[in-house]
């Protein structure tokens, strides 16, 4: 989120996990969501207290998840520490930081030629694999590229004003390419529908999210040509601006990370939640087709097809998802500056 250029009237309510329709027969806490311990979670948020905020969802969660009490204290710290104040650094603007700070994302058009050639072999190997039902977390068809061509897309970076544009954006942080994975996308891929994986009803929002953490910039590059059809990136401008309640954000985004809720048990530990915690920022395939909440969303997301060109650098603070291919098949590196 862009504390020093924020939004706060855009009118955007996470949908409550339980109220998804396959899975309303499931128990869950049902409170009147004034409860007192949840202010005791806010005080604990106001004061920087771990302790008193631990006290407050630990009286919720009697069927405890050590690995989303990890997750909710993980993300209680980060945002303990997070920088609030205006973002000042001496770092020149360029296009890049200008249309980051206005909508989260830039568009550009970049030479690939040579690292084409260079994950040539890669792609082959990747294309040819039959599909799978991959496990919450992975890709249908993904691989960590090695540091040969991490360093040379971070040459790529410094010469196309990407990193200066995404450092300034960034705090003034000086960014460098720390990752890239070469992910291939087919429309018999089942990854996108990893949340509420045992589910059947499938939303025309499915897997737009927000990542859970705010100290990296990503970005997308495309080594094919790439149509509506072909699973293109996609982005809601703005909502990097967005601001939220506190103390939901820290669910959201701990949710996101410790739970897919993709089968009943994952499921119970989260639904013992007040109704306005049980939420994730894994929450597309939860906003229900027609509803007013995915229409809106609908309307602001827009499309990177290859008449944008190749690449896109984006904060994904902001809601994203792609890779969801109709008919065609997007090869593409999934870039992370830290």
């Amino acid at each position: 989120m862009r504390f020093d250029n924020p939004i706060y009237d855009h009118g955007f309510v996470f949908p409550d996990i339980a109220d998804f329709p396959d899975i309303l027969h499931e128990k869950r806490y049902r409170g009147n969501g004034n409860e007192e311990y949840v202010s005791v979670m806010k005080e604990g948020l106001q004061k920087g207290d771990l302790h008193t905020f631990e006290r407050g969802y630990q009286w919720y969660m009697k069927k405890p998840d050590v690995k989303l009490f990890n997750k909710l204290n993980v993300m209680f710290k980060f945002y303990n520490d997070f920088e609030e104040s205006k973002i000042e650094n001496n770092l020149p603007s360029n296009e890049i930081y200008e249309d980051l700070y206005e909508n989260g994302i830039s568009y550009k058009k970049i030479d690939i030629k040579e690292l084409r050639d260079r994950v040539d072999q890669e792609i082959k190997n990747l294309i040819v694999l039959p599909d799978w039902r991959p496990p919450p977390g992975q890709f249908d068809r993904a691989k960590q590229l090695g540091p040969e061509i991490v360093n040379l897309v971070n040459e790529m970076f410094q010469s196309n004003g990407v990193l200066q544009g995404a450092s300034k954006y960034n705090k003034g942080h000086n960014l460098t390419v720390r990752n890239v994975v070469l992910h291939i996308a087919k429309p018999t891929d089942e990854n996108y529908k990893q949340f509420l994986y045992d589910c059947k009803t499938v939303t025309k929002t499915t897997n737009l999210h927000i990542d859970p953490k705010e100290n990296v910039i990503k970005a997308m590059l495309y080594l094919n040509d790439i149509t509506e059809d072909d699973g293109p990136f996609s982005y809601v401008e703005k909502s990097n601006r967005w601001i939220y309640d506190d103390l939901q954000n820290i669910f959201g985004r701990a949710i996101s990370t410790g739970s897919y809720c993709h089968t009943p048990d994952s499921r119970a530990v989260v639904f013992q939640l007040p109704k306005q915690l049980r939420i994730s920022h894994n929450f597309g395939r939860c906003l229900l087709d027609g509803s007013e909440q995915q229409e809106m969303i609908l309307e602001k997301e827009k499309l990177f097809t290859s008449d944008k060109g190749n690449l896109c650098i984006f904060d994904p603070a902001g809601m994203h998802r792609g890779g969801i291919c109709k008919s065609g098949t997007r090869i593409a590196l999934q870039i992370l500056m830290k």
